[in-house]
């Protein structure tokens, strides 16, 4: 009967450390998936923050300014001419890539303007205002050079944009409605690899090839401003907006324009090459509406609308003996597919390099022999 007792005592307290074991066990698990959700918020709200904070100094302000027309009134005097006068013409933004002062923008918030009696104001974050020279333009991408001078001025870091990936998280930076300067929104990287005719909210529109989707705002007056990943590295140039869409932003990536960058700090101009051709990305769609025998490559052909001819005459293309209707889809055995465009590929190379164009002409596979020459 003692045994017995004994063994059940030995039972019931067993049983009472079994459940409250088991509840203090789930409890902690509770309070362990509660307090874990809530650092990955606070993580995200502090990585957010200092890359902001990393980012901001390097972000300016670019407002435009040119001699307004003169106008020229009749009176019963006779004819009166308002004198010309310096007035705002658009705002846009920039970020400063070298400390000596060179700003990246887009093309077309510094163009439209006499480069004679244009002026470039630049506004820092600081508060420290600039006028800037205007250095140059990409003949390829909206992209554009102007430089102020100072010394250790703040400058942003480059991120690889190659390696990003569609949920990737990111903030776009800039002068919101060129009113609102260093705005802020967040968003992710919604695709890549987009080719889009878009518009930055102004009567200017640009075909874009090979760009970053984002549904990270991005207001008229963001032009030329960077995206930014969360470490605070820029990955992007806001360029445009989709105007039929909501919340449809794209950026040119940060890759595409740093043969740009290093050109003008090497030689103080942009030197691209070029191959003198109009063609159409392939896919499998693109190949079965016309007939076509291959699903990637470039295929040598105008898009109906423009009056440029598929090879331009005088090209190195044309001097290499390519045809409409070629398919180009190797460059020196580089395959052209996916992020591997044709403009990609070729501008890695050097104006005067000879690069080796493996073709599909009907139904032979050719090689051609092309000497790049330089965009003017």
């Amino acid at each position: 009967m003692l045994k017995n007792r004994i063994d059940k005592i030995i039972l019931m307290i067993f049983l009472v450390f079994f459940i409250s074991g088991g509840f203090l066990f789930f409890a902690k698990e509770k309070i362990y998936r509660e307090a874990t959700a809530e650092d990955f918020r606070l993580d995200d709200q502090e990585a957010t923050i200092r890359a902001i904070k990393k980012i901001k100094p390097a972000v300016v302000s670019i407002i435009v300014y040119d001699l307004d027309s003169i106008i020229e009134i009749e009176t019963a005097q006779g004819s009166i001419k308002t004198p010309k006068k310096r007035v705002e013409k658009q705002r846009g933004t920039g970020f400063i890539i070298s400390s000596a002062g060179y700003i990246l923008t887009n093309r077309h918030v510094v163009s439209g303007i006499d480069r004679k009696t244009g002026e470039y104001r630049v506004i820092l974050n600081s508060g420290k205002e600039y006028y800037a020279q205007f250095i140059a333009e990409d003949p390829i991408f909206d992209l554009a050079v102007l430089k102020i001078y100072d010394k250790n001025l703040p400058s942003v870091e480059l991120g690889d944009s190659n390696k990003l990936e569609v949920g990737t998280t990111v903030l776009a930076i800039g002068n919101a409605l060129g009113r609102y300067e260093n705005s802020v929104t967040k968003g992710i990287v919604s695709a890549l690899d987009r080719s889009v005719s878009a518009s930055d909210g102004s009567d200017t529109f640009e075909q874009l090839d090979n760009v970053i989707q984002t549904d990270a705002k991005i207001n008229r007056g963001n032009s030329g401003g960077p995206l930014v990943d969360l470490y605070g590295k820029v990955i992007g140039i806001n360029t445009a907006t989709e105007e039929s869409g909501s919340l449809i932003g794209f950026a040119i990536p940060i890759n595409d324009a740093k043969v740009t960058i290093e050109s003008i700090i090497k030689n103080g101009k942009i030197s691209r090459p070029f191959l003198g051709i109009q063609y159409t990305m392939l896919t499998p769609q693109v190949a079965i509406d016309n007939k076509l025998k291959r699903e990637s490559g470039a295929w040598i052909t105008t898009d109906g609308e423009r009056k440029i001819p598929a090879v331009i005459p005088g090209s190195p293309a044309e001097k290499a003996g390519l045809l409409p209707g070629d398919i180009i889809y190797e460059v020196d055995t580089i395959k052209i597919e996916g992020r591997n465009t044709l403009l990609s590929i070729v501008q890695r190379f050097s104006p005067g390099k000879k690069i080796g164009l493996k073709i599909l002409r009907g139904d032979k596979v050719i090689v051609k022999i092309v000497e790049l020459g330089e965009m003017k």
